[in-house]
């Protein structure tokens, strides 16, 4: 049935070309100049910045094969083109390159321009192109889509017809998928930020009469003041145009605030009372207009110093400690995507934190089910698939006369979270992507396919980019996995080390029943000097170790220096930490840096040197000076 419905797609596509007037055998050419392709490919490059890895990835994967990865807009324009030659030589001659247009009424039936047509994924093999000097090209296309579901381009990859395999579509939907996905994530973010620089103009005048209104003249927000003065509730307000308060020519004034950054108008309310308002515009970062905000001028002197910060807006977490601003950014993606539906891959080095950060978006997703947690690294090879997807009693030798259900099914309606994805083996690998892709579930044993509805997070400690090139894993799993990625910085590149000691030393207060812990300033220079390779999980450990000696063989409240133990450190890691002396003296002076937020009398007194002596080493080693800018920005 799938394969007649494609042949009837085609057939279709084929009717189109001939009715278009396409020309078989002498195929047109139709080319931009090399300004209008810049301005085509401007108009894509809210696609291009926030998909550039996903592209990068694809088009690595493709490197030094006879294909290539294409992006066109919405009128079929080529605007981009990843690949290698010979085949890219061999592309140009077709004009399968920047600047050519593909669309149907161009080249007949091709990948691209069909794909644009039907807006679905297709790929056109060899003499499915209806041009005959495209023959030669297998072509495989899905639909890119905007953040509010508008058609923006194609997503294509191109190769030679002898080497199509049919699982090149499925890298590629996934790849598209994933684009789509962190368009959707960044106009979130988008979103956000401009709501609150809305909501920073908003608060900062609380207590005065306020307006929000968007780019059409339409109020968005108004406050209960600025309600009253026209004798209206705030519900009935929001929605109105401003002229239905203002003559037309002063509400054209407002909505031609053009480059100003501010203008002040006057208004009547409905006590017949004119007020003066101060109009001010919110820009995004490309400077076009997204709010405005109408303040009245009777202020009183006396303002609320009351502001939005980003940083302090994050969700509240018993198990997450987020004064890094490096993890609060982590932890608000994870935040703003616990909602939604995307597949989230979760990368970092061990110990970092990934299972609890799957725990909180599991959380926060308000899904009704489970979270089910599956160490890959962890179970035989052979035993893997009826893990996953279960079996039917007497499936196989010493399987339970009872069945098992396995993990998909038990997780049904929640979330499964796949660690150590990395470790899964290649035949694995490809029943996994089946059932991401058929959302079902066939267990071992059984030929009937049962639906699922299970939100997927896996995570890794392995570089799944250089897995695709070693072939140890499959690059449309990884495109289907990573539609939201999320990576976790180690804990040596972190600047909130010792708050994170202290919440493990204020959680073993509760378990040793013992009151007010102190920390040496020894003891926390030894914490900050060490290279953590173990990351939290190690923290914790050397933590609870050094609390345990502390307790009952000094017993004593304070933790000293002498009480951290760090000699169970295997060979490779000692080698490891054999850093040059002033390799580890560049990392020791960053780090304390950045905790410092980039104060150099606070960082000096950190690493018990003298502020002359910290900024020799500045000068020393120049890259410095740029981690204390980024800790300034930062803090």
């Amino acid at each position: 049935m799938g394969n007649e419905l494609v042949k009837r797609e085609l057939m279709e596509s084929w009717k189109r070309s001939a009715s278009f007037g396409v020309d078989k055998d002498h195929a047109e050419v139709e080319l931009l100049s090399s300004g209008e392709l810049k301005e085509r490919k401007e108009q894509l490059n809210e696609l291009f910045q926030s998909a550039s890895r996903i592209l990068e990835n694809l088009a690595l994967h493709l490197k030094n094969s006879p294909f290539m990865v294409v992006v066109s807009d919405r009128d079929g324009y080529i605007v981009s083109t990843w690949g290698d030659s010979p085949f890219t030589n061999k592309a140009k001659k077709v004009w399968l390159d920047c600047g050519a247009n593909w669309h149907e009424r161009v080249k007949g039936t091709n990948a691209i321009g069909t794909s644009l047509i039907e807006k679905k994924s297709i790929c056109v093999i060899g003499d499915e192109h209806y041009v005959r000097e495209n023959v030669f090209l297998a072509c495989y296309a899905s639909p890119l889509y905007s953040a509010t579901g508008e058609l923006i381009g194609i997503l294509d990859v191109s190769g030679d017809a002898r080497f199509h395999h049919p699982h090149t579509m499925g890298m590629v939907m996934a790849a598209a998928q994933a684009c789509q996905s962190n368009l959707l994530l960044n106009s979130v973010h988008r979103e956000l930020i401009l709501s609150l620089k809305e909501m920073n103009h908003l608060t900062k005048g609380h207590s005065q009469p306020l307006i929000s209104i968007n780019e059409d003249g339409v109020i968005k927000r108004i406050n209960q003041q600025a309600a009253t003065l026209f004798n209206e509730t705030p519900e009935s307000c929001i929605g109105r145009p401003l002229t239905y308060w203002l003559d037309a020519e002063t509400a054209a004034t407002v909505l031609s605030i053009g480059e100003a950054t501010s203008l002040s108008i006057k208004l009547k309310g409905d006590s017949k009372k004119v007020r003066e308002w101060l109009v001010e515009p919110i820009r995004d970062e490309r400077q076009r207009l997204y709010r405005m905000v109408m303040t009245s001028k009777g202020r009183s002197e006396k303002q609320s110093s009351q502001y939005l910060n980003h940083q302090n807006s994050l969700p509240s977490s018993p198990n997450i400690v987020a004064y890094c601003p490096k993890v609060q950014r982590v932890f608000q993606l994870a935040m703003n995507v616990a909602k939604t539906n995307a597949t989230i891959l979760i990368s970092g080095e061990t110990g970092t934190g990934k299972e609890v950060i799957a725990k909180e978006i599991h959380r926060q997703s308000k899904r009704k089910g489970s979270l089910v947690v599956v160490n890959c690294g962890a179970i035989p090879e052979q035993l893997l698939e009826s893990e996953l997807f279960g079996y039917e009693k007497g499936a196989f030798t010493g399987a339970s006369k009872e069945g098992f259900k396995g993990k998909f099914r038990a997780a049904n309606g929640g979330t499964l979270f796949l660690d150590e994805i990395g470790e899964m083996p290649l035949a694995s690998q490809v029943a996994l992507l089946r059932v991401l892709e058929e959302k079902r579930v066939t267990p071992v044993g059984s030929n009937e396919a049962i639906p699922i509805d299970v939100r997927i997070i896996a995570a890794t400690n392995r570089d799944l980019v250089k897995e695709i090139e070693a072939n140890r894993f499959r690059a449309d799993l990884y495109y289907r996995l990573c539609e939201i990625e999320i990576v976790l910085p180690p804990l040596r590149k972190r600047t909130d080390l010792l708050e994170l000691a202290q919440q493990i030393i204020r959680q073993m207060e509760k378990e040793l029943q013992v009151e007010n812990i102190q920390l040496t300033q020894e003891a926390k220079k030894k914490i900050f000097n060490y290279h953590w390779p173990g990351n939290i999980r190690e923290l914790r450990q050397v933590i609870r170790q050094a609390v345990y000696h502390m307790c009952f063989v000094r017993q004593s409240v304070i933790l000293t220096a002498d009480d951290f133990n760090f000699s169970h450190l295997t060979p490779s890691e000692k080698e490891n930490k054999a850093l040059s002396i002033e390799e580890h003296e560049q990392e020791t002076i960053a780090k304390a840096i950045e905790i410092a937020g980039g104060n150099l009398s606070k960082a000096a007194r950190l690493l018990n040197i003298g502020r002359t002596t910290l900024y020799r080493k500045l000068n020393q080693y120049p890259h410095l000076k740029k981690v204390r800018c980024q800790a300034n920005v930062s803090s």
